[in-house]
């Protein structure tokens, strides 16, 4: 029997596990895949720079997409169900990485110590990153208000509430998919109508997808004196130079870039594409991850000033800020923004981290675990 022929998106990781399968991997740049490599390919595994449709599949004999990505806005799932082709996405896999990024946002714009006090934080979408940051944002004492309409509950610490009322939190964070479906679409949802729930003195993140959002909307906001972070962007990989010059931090969509989200968004897709080709594959690909040491003396900070110490030993976003600002001023072009996020540093999840948090009391102990820390005993 042939090896089947499997195109992979040369940045996507190739995992231990991937490499074990018994595939023939053909290794081609995401925004260079084209029909004719896929004519005798068997499957295909891509992130959001490629657009997966009709255009690009309809002489092959692919059987499975996979996308290591949570979003599937740059597939047409329509034709793949036509076609009964099997797709899979990586749901999940960057949830901890962007709640990292969220709670570095919080840090850095001066918001943390309101949160542990009580702040309400609105989430605008309730997957697997809004549940994970969810948990960790009441752990540390924020007021949690919740507007997804595809739910009907959520965890304890978390109100599900109507829109305008999470918009008007004194945090929001958007984590909703992009897609147009009815009856509840979510492109351009934070409409002119929406920013007149927002509050002058609110902190607006968006690390979840950049159509939530128009540039005219951000603009309105930031002249109303809302301070904004921004890691996706209306028109990516287009980026307005004067947008920029409004956001308090600025990354080129990189929220969810850790070393453990890029494993996780290989190794989700292993199971589904064994299972579509055949494969003879046990299923165990997730391997544990050697945690890094940090040492941080805490002995005489108040447990808040304690968790910002412990947050600046790995904070990485106002560097990362630094270097998109100044990679932008040399080309502001979309081949810019996609090499900027193919050249990203990957970041070490708060989860790969093991503090020796020396002297810590107990509260502080409890809110460095609330916020995703490991704690060596």
């Amino acid at each position: 029997m042939a090896i089947p022929k499997v195109v992979i998106d040369s940045a996507i990781w190739l995992t231990p596990s991937l490499s074990a399968l018994p595939i023939d991997l053909v290794s081609i740049r995401g925004t260079q895949i084209a029909p004719a490599d896929l004519k005798d390919a068997n499957a295909l595994l891509t992130r959001t720079v490629t657009r997966v449709d009709v255009n690009l599949l309809q002489d092959s004999q692919i059987s499975f997409v996979g996308t290591a990505s949570a979003g599937t806005d740059h597939i047409d799932t329509g034709y793949l169900s036509e076609r009964g082709i099997k797709l899979a996405n990586a749901a999940g896999c960057n949830a901890g990485a962007v709640a990292d990024y969220v709670l570095d946002a919080i840090y850095q714009c001066h918001r943390l110590e309101s949160l542990i006090n009580g702040a309400t934080v609105g989430l605008v979408g309730y997957g697997a990153v809004g549940q994970q940051l969810s948990a960790r944002l009441s752990k540390l004492g924020g007021k949690v208000k919740v507007y997804d309409p595809f739910i009907q509950s959520t965890e304890a610490g978390a109100t599900l509430c109507a829109l305008p009322e999470v918009l008007g939190c004194s945090i929001v964070s958007l984590h909703a998919a992009l897609h147009n479906d009815q009856p509840h679409p979510s492109a351009q949802m934070i409409d002119n109508t929406a920013v007149g729930y927002i509050s002058p003195d609110a902190l607006f993140i968006n690390a979840g997808r950049g159509g939530l959002v128009t540039e005219k909307v951000l603009h309105s906001l930031a002249d109303r004196g809302v301070t904004l972070v921004l890691d996706t962007w209306p028109d990516e990989p287009s980026v307005s130079q004067e947008l920029l010059s409004r956001a308090a931090f600025a990354t080129p969509h990189i929220a969810g870039y850790t070393r453990t989200a890029k494993s996780n968004a290989t190794d989700f897709l292993i199971e589904p594409l064994s299972r579509a080709l055949g494969l003879n594959n046990p299923f165990n690909t997730l391997e544990s991850e050697d945690t890094k040491q940090v040492m941080v003396d805490l002995s005489r900070q108040s447990d808040v000033h304690g968790l910002m110490d412990a947050m600046t030993a790995v904070s990485r976003l106002a560097q990362d800020d630094v270097d998109f600002r100044e990679a932008w001023k040399e080309s502001q072009t979309p081949g810019n923004f996609e090499t900027q996020r193919a050249q990203y540093r990957l970041r070490d999840q708060y989860s790969a981290l093991t503090f020796q948090a020396l002297n810590a009391s107990t509260e502080l102990r409890r809110l460095m675990s609330a916020a995703g820390f490991k704690l060596a005993s």
